[in-house]
């Protein structure tokens, strides 16, 4: 694998930050970062003028919760990783014709880009496929873009007349560990996704998190945080009227070995960054200028608020803040671009 090659990217705000896709005001693609590192109870969000780099406004990019964002050259069907705070290059193989991963795909890295080889892993929004290369490493495992279809089980939905049809269960975003693929398969099942290169799933039972009094759903979202694997949940309510409240979160870490969930009050000076639709991860807290020991949770209830919950404190949130507010247009799609250079 090549050495990285330095990118002239240069972005105006700290990192992390929220990328947010929308319409301007003629219509036209915009893409805006907003700042969120801005004290505790001082949530500024502060807007790019839309001089950011092409590979920003190229919507054909995918955060990582690694800090990499994949990027694809439509018109060459390129494909690399580059590090918006570094600005280091690692050239993918180039998806072919035909090929086209879609554009809402979450992605992950099987860990830290390395000579030594990793794996690049895309997940189709509500498609049961993903698509993976791998780099670096025997060149014998490297077949470039492969599309691998999946099967993982079904799962019965309820409708109307009392009438219940059945559907397959689609992994929704990919966590790392030790070089292993985790996913949410169930509350009481653990998926595990692994190359060898080829890929192979798995499962393991693990005991479900008890959920407080009145919660009628659950937004689980996996986090790895020093080589272990965190839960983050949020418990939510669902009235009969079709309203949403968020009655809390909870931080747990796998005990692998007795398949259980175990809850934390502390990750220290570290925050979880959510995105229901893409990844979550984790960075340092202060130097981010974020709250130390706490959940950000963007679009959690399918809106545009980002709540702050405090992890050691029992009545969950900490704050709700709007930081769409300013942004005009259609199609907003709020992700977080995150440090590259974490430990």
């Amino acid at each position: 694998m090549e050495l990285p090659a330095p990118m002239p990217v240069t972005l105006p705000l700290p990192l992390p930050c929220l990328v947010v896709d929308h319409d301007g005001a003629g219509g036209e693609p915009c893409t805006t970062l907003l700042d969120v590192s801005k004290g505790e109870h001082q949530h500024q969000y502060h807007a790019c003028d839309g001089d950011a780099h092409a590979l920003l406004r190229n919507r054909r990019r995918w955060m990582t919760p690694h800090g990499w964002v994949l990027s694809c050259d439509p018109s060459t069907l390129a494909t690399f990783l580059w590090s918006p705070q570094t600005t280091e290059k690692i050239d993918l193989p180039p998806l072919t014709p035909g090929q086209e991963i879609p554009l809402h795909s979450s992605c992950s890295l099987s860990g830290k880009p390395t000579a030594a080889g990793f794996t690049v892993v895309a997940v189709e929004p509500e498609k049961t496929a993903v698509w993976y290369c791998h780099v670096g490493g025997n060149a014998s495992d490297r077949p470039g873009w492969v599309r691998y279809e999946y099967d993982v089980g079904s799962v019965t939905f309820p409708v109307v007349n009392d009438r219940r049809i059945q559907g397959k269960k689609f992994i929704t975003r990919l966590t790392a560990v030790g070089g292993k693929f985790y996913f949410f398969k169930s509350h009481d099942e653990l998926g595990v996704l692994e190359f060898s290169p080829a890929p192979l799933h798995s499962s393991v039972p693990v005991r479900a998190v008890e959920r407080p009094p009145g919660t009628t759903c659950m937004a689980p979202s996996f986090v790895e945080l020093g080589g272990e694997l965190y839960l983050a949940s949020a418990f939510l309510h669902y009235d009969s009227g079709g309203a949403t409240s968020v009655l809390g979160c909870g931080v747990y870490k796998l005990d692998l070995a007795g398949k259980r969930w175990c809850k934390v009050s502390d990750i220290g000076d570290r925050a979880f960054l959510m995105c229901p639709l893409y990844f979550s991860g984790c960075c340092s807290a202060t130097a981010s200028g974020l709250r130390p020991n706490c959940v950000y949770w963007m679009g959690l209830c399918d809106d545009d608020l980002l709540r702050v919950f405090d992890i050691d404190r029992n009545e969950g949130t900490h704050g709700v803040h709007d930081p769409c507010k300013d942004i005009s247009g259609a199609n907003r799609n709020a992700v977080w671009m995150l440090p590259s250079d974490e430990p």
